[in-house]
């Protein structure tokens, strides 16, 4: 990146899917994503997304990996609700989750690029448990691999 990459409009396009997106081009063209925001169906709440991808945009495969995510929420929270009490369990003594949907708040999901077998991708939260650290848990294809609580 030359020192008057800087000074360059940022593209952006509109997907018919997942609405206004920035392109953030990087040197490694593997590395570049798309960073937008929209409306998650399942919580009722706008979240980010990154959309690892192509100046050309979103594939329609992450279109259905996002349709997916939000159609399985639920079994999804279930599915990792016990590493995220064993990591805040390091922390804090006897951590039990009562009620996800209350203490964790949806706010950004990575869409990998579908073709990547086994993708990596990751959900990000805010809790009421700590303010000033979000919890990411981090998926192999559509298993939970681990969570970060990070400030």
């Amino acid at each position: 990146m030359g020192i008057f990459d800087f000074f360059k409009k940022p593209i952006i396009i509109e997907d018919d899917f997942f609405g206004k997106l920035r392109f953030m081009k990087m040197k490694d063209p593997g590395k570049s994503y798309f960073e937008g925001k929209g409306l998650f169906e399942p919580t009722g709440k706008e979240i980010g997304y990154i959309i690892e991808g192509k100046e050309s945009g979103p594939e329609q495969k992450q279109k259905e990996f996002y349709k997916w995510i939000q159609e399985n929420y639920l079994e999804l929270t279930t599915k990792f609700t016990p590493l995220v009490e064993d990591e805040f369990g390091n922390w804090k003594d006897n951590f039990k989750i009562i009620d996800f949907d209350r203490e964790f708040i949806l706010v950004g999901v990575t869409i990998p690029i579908q073709d990547n077998t086994p993708f990596e991708w990751d959900m990000s939260f805010d809790t009421i448990h700590d303010e000033n650290h979000q919890v990411t848990v981090d998926f192999i294809g559509l298993e939970p691999h681990g969570v970060l609580i990070d400030g």
